[in-house]
C-alpha cells in the first residue's frame, strides 16, 4: 500500500536561509519534511553564466496542500525568481502515514513512540 505525496524543489542561497525557509513550512503544516543539501548549481542569468553554492531543498508536502505550499513558497522566498518544481510521488505505507499525520493539525497522535521506524526518525 502506498501513499499519494508531492515532492517540491527550491533552492536558498545559503544554510541559514535554507534552514529558515524549511521552518516556516514544516511550523505551518504546509511540509512534513524538508531536507537540505549543498549543491553548486551553473545556470543563465541576465544573459551570463552563473555559478554559486546553494542549498537544495526537497519538501515534502501531501497534494492537498500543494497549492498553498506553492502560493506561500512565491511570497517568503528570499529568490526573486526562485526555482520551484513540483513533481508527484508515492511514499511507502509506514511513510506516507507519518508525513500525513505530521501535515495534520492535530498534534495527539505525534507520540515519537508510534512514528514508523521509530529507531530512527523519519525525514
Amino acid at each position: 500500500m502506498s501513499t499519494d505525496l508531492s515532492l517540491v524543489l527550491t533552492t536558498e542561497a545559503d544554510q541559514s536561509k535554507a534552514e529558515a525557509l524549511a521552518e516556516q513550512l514544516i511550523t505551518g503544516r504546509l511540509a512534513a519534511c524538508v531536507t537540505l543539501m549543498p549543491v553548486q548549481s551553473c545556470y543563465r542569468w541576465q544573459g551570463e553564466i552563473e555559478r554559486s553554492q546553494e542549498v537544495q531543498l526537497i519538501i515534502k508536502t501531501s497534494p492537498q496542500r500543494l497549492e498553498q505550499l506553492l502560493a506561500s513558497l512565491e511570497a517568503i522566498h528570499s529568490y526573486d525568481t526562485p526555482e520551484i518544481l513540483h513533481l508527484a510521488a508515492r511514499a511507502g505505507a509506514a511513510y506516507g502515514a507519518w508525513a500525513l499525520d505530521a501535515l495534520s493539525s492535530d498534534d495527539s497522535s505525534s507520540d515519537p513512540a508510534e512514528r514508523p521506524g521509530s529507531e530512527h526518525q523519519a525525514g
